[in-house]
This record gives structure tokens, sequence and C-alpha cells, in this order.
């Protein structure tokens, strides 16, 4: 093996894009990447740039629907980590010239104009970001700040507006821009809604996920990536020109969802995607799963067409068979569905065989039974033949035969539940082709002492004696935290006893 300073410089770059690849997620990150500057001079050169790219104010959850620890969550805490930075280092240093990224991370407390006050100040004391063309804005949840206050009401909103324009002109080349909150509040959806309006004509990526409106008097003719969430009508949506997009994610909040944003010539009832490649339609909320999901409506007077799509993502839509139609010409080759099992049976619409990879992630409704169950996975998983059929199921509460159920075109299976029969080895045989098998059973093992894990694998063993004739070369296995030493090392021998091609097989803690 050569030493590493054998590498090339090409070779250590893409070695060390992905040890920083988080340095611009957030403060503490960053962090974790300096160390790689201090090695030696030829590492140094190699990625100042990389982690001297992102400037950073503030130093939040990395996800804005994460909640702070209630310890460290105090009013005093929050302000302190509002107004760490590495900015004072990269002008210090000289190094903000590499910035091409700002990452501002804030959680508001009790009156938000002070934040947006603090940050217009520390924008406005420096000259330096004119490089910068990544805006990302994250106003964060804790338990502290469910109630926002406003002194004055309209008139701090107003002064919201004003400095989300002096924002806008201080980073005047912004061509992406990411804002991110679940803070209901009017000062700062006035203040994100003029952040979006005043960059939106310019803008080549858009990550929108605010209950902000842009508005459908702004265009852009420019964008080839969005992301809205909260999108909902065409009075609330922008206007966007649908051939340069080259990929798109939907997230609509409420029932009702217009592609009249998408309408840039009302002249013609045809919108066609001619670019597009990547299309997710969802309906979950920050992690919230909509059981009935949100329909995606389509008007009868617009023929919309994807000419050139190639992976759909369906999450918690509840798609019918004219949704599904509109994909029906689309050259797919992936296609995720996660939603009720009685809705994917709509994607048999489309050409599945034509597929490189099917992904069904589902989850038993209220209604369903173990007969309805069976029948409906059976119908589904029967015709297939895609390279990788991926079937990712959450089972509580239900008992699923092994004998009633049939799915000889999964390549990739995935259960979750508190227990699970046999760790699903009673399924294997119902399932020739698999090759990869995830079990999460989050309270396997969590009751278990030495003595009774022995004797239940003994039991396992006696009842799974012959090894299989299964194709299965890769199992995850997550357990419950806490379980006997034992269990682990009990799952293992028989995994390995009762798969003869298992080459990789490894364990974990089921969360």
């Amino acid at each position: 093996m050569a030493a590493i300073d054998a590498l090339t410089g090409d070779i250590l770059q893409c070695i060390f894009r992905i040890v920083t690849a988080d340095a611009h997620k957030c403060l503490r990150y960053w962090k974790h990447a300096l160390p790689v500057l201090a090695i030696c001079r030829r590492w140094r050169e190699l990625t100042i740039h990389l982690v001297y790219s992102t400037v950073i104010i503030g130093d939040g959850p990395v996800i804005e629907s994460s909640y702070m620890p209630v310890d460290v969550c105090t009013s005093s805490d929050i302000g302190a980590r509002n107004q760490n930075t590495n900015m004072d280092l990269l002008l210090s240093t000289g190094y903000i010239k590499h910035s091409r990224e700002l990452v501002i991370t804030q959680t508001p407390t009790e009156y938000p104009i002070q934040l947006l006050v603090f940050i217009k100040h520390a924008l406005g004391n420096f000259c330096e970001w004119t490089g910068i063309r990544v805006l990302r804005l994250s106003f964060c949840t804790t338990i502290y700040n469910y109630e926002l206050h406003s002194e004055n009401g309209r008139e701090d909103n107003a002064r919201a507006a004003q400095i989300a324009q002096d924002i806008a002109e201080v980073l005047c080349n912004v061509d992406t821009l990411a804002i991110r909150t679940m803070l209901d509040n009017e000062m700062l959806i006035k203040f994100a809604e003029t952040l979006g309006r005043c960059y939106f004509g310019q803008l080549k990526d858009v990550w929108w996920m605010t209950p902000a409106c842009i508005g459908s008097d702004c265009t852009s003719t420019r964008l080839t990536t969005c992301l809205l969430r909260h999108a909902n009508n065409e009075q609330s949506m922008p206007l966007v020109r649908p051939q340069q997009l080259k990929s798109m994610r939907l997230v609509p909040y409420t029932n009702k969802f217009s592609w009249q944003c998408f309408r840039f010539d009302k002249q013609s009832n045809n919108i066609v995607f001619e670019s597009l490649t990547n299309l997710s339609l969802e309906s979950r909320h920050y992690g919230i799963r909509v059981p009935d999901g949100t329909p995606i409506l389509l008007e009868n007077e617009l023929n919309i067409s994807f000419p050139n799509l190639r992976h759909l993502s369906l999450i918690c839509v509840n798609i019918t068979p004219d949704i599904i139609q509109l994909f029906a010409a689309s050259p797919l080759t992936t296609v995720v569905f996660e939603g009720l099992l009685e809705n994917a049976l709509h994607l048999q619409v489309l050409n599945l065989n034509r597929l490189s990879m099917l992904k069904v992630s589902t989850w038993f409704g209220c209604t369903i039974s173990d007969e309805k169950f069976c029948t409906e996975s059976n119908a589904l998983f029967q015709s297939v033949e895609c390279a990788v059929v991926v079937f990712s199921v959450d089972i509580d509460d239900m008992a699923i035969n092994a004998t009633d159920v049939y799915w000889p075109c999964l390549t990739h299976l995935e259960l979750c539940s508190e227990y699970i029969e046999d760790l699903a080895l009673d399924l294997v045989p119902r399932v020739p082709n698999l090759v990869y098998l995830r079990v999460r059973a989050f309270k396997a093992g969590k009751d278990e002492t030495e003595q009774s894990a022995q004797e239940y694998f003994e039991c396992l063993r006696q009842k799974y004696s012959q090894p299989s004739q299964s194709n299965i070369t890769n199992v995850v296995l997550s357990f419950a935290n806490g379980r006997p030493k034992s269990f682990d090392d009990l799952a293992t021998d028989l995994f390995v006893h009762y798969l003869p091609k298992l080459r990789n097989i490894k364990l974990d803690n089921a969360v």
C-alpha cells in the first residue's frame, strides 16, 4: 500500500471533501474539520478552500426541527450560541476571501426583532461579502420560543422587512438560498418572505422550508433546483419556468396544490418539465407522517408532462391512478414510494419492469387486516422484475403468517416492529431472491437475561436447524439497548448457520 504522501493532490482532495463534508452544517462540525489544516503545509493548501469556504454565525441545532436538550436550553445559553461564529477568525487571517457560503443558525427567544438586528449588525460591519453565493438561514425551535413577542407589532414587521432588504443588498451575489424554520411567527415570516422576494429572480437553487409565501407575482427563469415546502396554491407560489428545472421537491401543506405556478406561458395549457430528472412529491412535514397523505390534485385543463424524468419519489402522498398516469410515459429508472400499501398498488400503472430500482415503504393503516396486507403485498411483489426491489414495512401490532405471503421479486426486505416473529427467519423461504435483510426489533432482548436469551435462541436453533437455500448475503439486526451481552453472539451464530451465503452481518441498537 502506498504511503499517503505518495497520493496525488486530486486523490487527496477527494478524500478531504469527504472528511470536511459536514463542515458547512454548523459551527461544531466546522471545528471538527480544523485539525486537517494542522497536519502539514501540503494538506493545508489542499483543504483550506474546503474548510474556510463557509462563514457561520450561530450554533443552533443542525436541523431546524431538532430541539435543544432542556439542560442546555436556558435563555443565556441560547444567547451565547446565537453569537458563536468563525467570522472573526476568517477576517483576522484574511481567509474570508475563500468564503462562498454563509450559514446563519439562530434560535429566537422572546423578541425575535432583536435577533434580526443582531444578524444585520454582524453582516453590516464588513464588506467582504461579494464572494458569497450560498445563503442558508435557519431559525431553530426550543421549548422557550413557542411564544414570541413583539413590542410594536406592525412597526416591527416593517423593520424586519427592511432588515431583509438590507441583507439582500450586502449579500448581493447570492444564487442559492435556503430558509428553514418551524416557527409560525408573523415577524419572522415577514422577514423570510421579503428575503425570498428580493432574491428569487436571481436564484439558481432554492430550499424554501417556511410558512412564509414568496408570492405569485415573483418569477424565476434561472431555477434548476428547488424545494418548496408549504407550497399551497397559485396565490402563494412564485412563478417558475419549468423548462430549466432539473431537480424538484414539492411538499404541499394543505390538501390543495396547483400546478399553475409552473404555467409560465399563460396562453398555453401545456406544462413540460423538459430538463427535470428528479422529482419528489411529499406530504410529510418535519418527520410527521400523514396517514391519508395530501392529494396532489390535477387541473383538467392542464397537460403536464415529464419527458426526461428518471427518479420519482412519492412520500405519504395520497396518490390516484390519474396522478401515476402523469409519469407513465417518463423514462423512469427509480421509483420510491412511502405510504399506504393500497396506494402502492397504483404503481402498477407504470411499467415497473423497466426500472432499475423500486422501493416501497409502508405501514399499517387503522383498518387494514393481516389478510388484506398479504393479498396486496403479494399482488405487488409477484410480477415486478427490476434489478433491485426494496420493501420496507412497519409490522407493529400485526402478525404475518409466512405461509400467506410470497414475494419472489423482492431483493431487499426491511422489517420494523417491537418484536418480530423468529427474527423474520420464517419469511426467508417465501422471498427466494432476497439478498439483503434488515430486522429492527425495538424491544428484542430488552427483558431478557443471559439464561432466557440462551433458551430463546436454543428454540430457534432447533426450529431452523437445517441451512436454508437463501441467497441472502447481508443482514442488519437492530435490537433493544440494554440487552444481554450474549444476545448479539447468539443471534449472529443463528443467522450464520441458517444463511449459508451470508457474507456480512451487522448488529446495532434500535432507535
